[in-house]
């Protein structure tokens, strides 16, 4: 949000250049102009990227969890500093009662990262898409974290393909997250099995496979 105020700044003094003649400097050029847009446009984009995100899993959500509410944001660099996680925390907090969900800002680094190559993904990258469906699950009405991170385990490769993902690489890396990361997590419950009690049997489910 700091940059997209940078790059409005740099549009106020490129507009007062251009439309306030006789306020213009006496070395007045197109060239001034064009550097403060581009100094606009540099500042702008990042912020744009992230608009771009929220809207775009705002609508994946609300398609998943059922819910047309459903909202999607990103915290700002600041934001996340503030709330104490800092800027590579992966998290979210999701808010049953009003379909909003937060992410901090180093999840929303790592899940472009993730859209942009998924082939090449790291297992961090990967974490980041498990993290987006945990939250969803939640504004779904699942306040157990167990239990919603098992869903969200037999519903990643689902989720991931809706987003756009390849259904090879969806399915491998809901495997990795499954087979890798999740017998280390806080949320790990021996429950969470192919056939345990959390198994929903879905129709498309990848987890217990190879």
């Amino acid at each position: 949000m700091v940059l997209f105020v940078l790059a409005i700044f740099f549009v106020w003094l490129a507009g007062r250049e251009l439309f306030n003649p006789g306020e213009r400097r006496s070395g007045f050029s197109w060239g001034y102009i064009f550097v403060l847009m581009s100094l606009a446009v540099t500042c702008a984009l990042p912020q744009y990227k992230i608009w771009r995100l929220e809207s775009f899993l705002s609508k994946k959500a609300a398609i998943i969890a059922e819910r047309p509410e459903a909202d999607v944001k990103c915290n700002s660099i600041v934001g996340s500093i503030i709330d104490g996680r800092g800027t590579d925390y992966v998290a979210g907090t999701a808010y049953i009662g009003t379909g909003e969900i937060v992410f901090e800002n180093g999840f929303c680094k790592l899940f472009m990262k993730y859209m942009d190559d998924p082939e090449n993904a790291s297992m961090k990258e990967v974490y980041a898409m498990q993290v987006y469906v945990h939250e969803v699950m939640h504004i779904r009405g699942e306040r157990n974290e167990q239990k919603t991170e098992c869903q969200a385990i037999q519903r990643h490769h689902y989720v991931s393909e809706i987003l756009g993902v390849d259904r090879s690489i969806a399915r491998r890396d809901a495997l990795r997250y499954y087979k890798r990361t999740y017998p280390n997590h806080s949320y790990r419950t021996a429950e969470c099995k192919p056939g345990g009690k959390m198994d929903e049997r879905l129709p498309y489910s990848v987890w217990d496979k190879e």
